[in-house]
């Protein structure tokens, strides 16, 4: 069993309890017979703490985003949930909120820490490690260590949705979500080393211009030669959340990498694949360079496509295939309509969209993420307005048109460069 180094007691108005457990039996998310993965003493008092530091939100703002997501993470840790239906019941009625301490106080930070740690000290990666990781991270979203984690597994195609990763909190984790996304071709230290030093080169590109395609492409070279890179991984989700000034920026090695790329397209085992990748990538850092340029001119001869994009996501293809029939490695040629897509899909994720309604006369602040593979035109968003919330949730882009929630169709107008409506009218637009 894993002791927890303090505990929480219950401390709850009695006359209140009762009348808001009646109110709220119907609003709880989860089941109340649920089997929780620990001890349910040990999550009764993680689950109060969680309550706490909910409750000290919600006096500030009953809006909280964070807020909501420690309830909910409370409710589902809590087998004693009177004082879950009593903060509950304070926010459906509209009553004044104030901070509530379920037992010892506990700050964001100390939080924090205490879900890492029994998220690290469970045994085998599960659901409910990246529901205490998700958790910890909302508290601190700059923790290197925490974005790394959930940045692998969002790598690996797990749905990394807070509510529904808590929803799956009791179920074993797909085979997918425990390996690589992509079994790397190179070597581990050649890969590792050439991975790093493409991070270096694209956190000084993007330092400077957050949507420079050279560092876009250095991101995504990286990831293709070395998928889990703890380096690039922290890299990318920074970028992800608009917050790639966090990490230390030195001088790029750009000879030494140009260096490794070169040597390494000389070996005699690499695919062809691999060869593009290589080739393009060297023409980034050198544009004239003779073996690189006739390289990439005979593969177009053969009918290849050599832009980095299309070349990146047909290897990429590649190696999920090996991985799914490592006896017989597919190598398809990738349609137009998919590079553009992962190029729009680039250009969705690298800044933050301001969609304005005509309508309304109304502004709304929105920020899209992945959750598949950096080329995979898929993932979440999210779209504030003061202390609202925007009712959208997710997105993909199929054949250059962006598709939000199922309905609302956009696509991108290059010469404005904005968003605007696909089917002719002119509501709105994400600038």
């Amino acid at each position: 069993m894993i002791a927890l180094s303090f505990t929480f007691g219950c401390s709850i108005r009695p006359a209140y309890a009762l009348t808001l457990a009646l109110c709220c039996l119907n609003t709880s998310l989860y089941p109340a017979n649920k089997i929780v993965p620990i001890d349910p003493e040990v999550a009764q008092s993680i689950g109060e703490a969680a309550l706490s530091v909910a409750s000290e939100r919600f006096s500030k703002d009953r809006a909280d985003p964070v807020g909501y997501k420690l309830l909910a993470l409370s409710d589902f840790l809590c087998f004693k949930k009177d004082n879950v239906f009593y903060l509950k019941g304070l926010l459906n009625s509209g009553s004044p909120i104030r901070p509530i301490k379920f037992g010892p106080i506990t700050n964001e930070e100390a939080l924090a820490t205490h879900l890492t740690k029994f998220a690290n000290n469970l045994k085998k990666p599960s659901y409910f490690q990246l529901v205490l990781l998700s958790s910890a991270s909302t508290l601190a979203p700059q923790r290197r260590d925490l974005l790394i984690a959930l940045q692998r597994a969002k790598r690996r195609g797990l749905d990394m949705d807070f509510y529904r990763l808590l929803r799956n909190a009791r179920n074993p984790l797909p085979p997918s979500g425990l390996s690589p996304p992509y079994p790397p071709e190179l070597e581990k230290k050649q890969a590792s080393e050439m991975a790093s030093l493409a991070t270096e080169l694209a956190a000084s590109e993007l330092v400077q211009d957050k949507d420079s395609l050279e560092g876009r492409r250095m991101i995504s070279l990286g990831l293709l030669l070395d998928p889990e890179n703890e380096h690039l991984l922290y890299l990318f989700a920074l970028w992800e959340i608009g917050r790639i000034d966090q990490i230390p920026v030195s001088k790029p090695r750009k000879d030494i990498l140009l260096a490794k790329l070169i040597a390494t397209s000389r070996q005699r085992n690499n695919s062809f694949s691999l060869n593009l990748l290589l080739h393009r990538s060297i023409l980034m850092l050198r544009p004239d360079r003779f073996d690189s340029v006739v390289f990439l001119q005979k593969a177009k001869e053969l009918g290849r496509q050599i832009t980095f994009e299309s070349i990146a996501l047909e290897y990429e293809q590649l190696l999920k295939d090996k991985r799914q029939l490592p006896e017989e490695p597919k190598t398809q040629s990738v349609p137009t309509s998919n590079v553009l897509d992962a190029s729009l899909c680039n250009l969705l994720v690298g800044k933050r969209w301001n969609l304005v309604s005509k309508h309304s006369n109304q502004t709304w602040f929105f920020r899209f993420w992945r959750t598949t593979s950096v080329f995979k035109p898929s993932g979440k968003c999210e779209g504030a307005r003061g202390n609202k919330l925007h009712t959208w949730n997710s997105w993909k882009i199929k054949d250059g048109t962006l598709l939000i929630d199922g309905y609302a169709k956009y696509f991108y107008d290059r010469e404005s460069k904005s968003w605007k409506q696909a089917d002719g009218k002119k509501d709105s637009v994400l600038r």
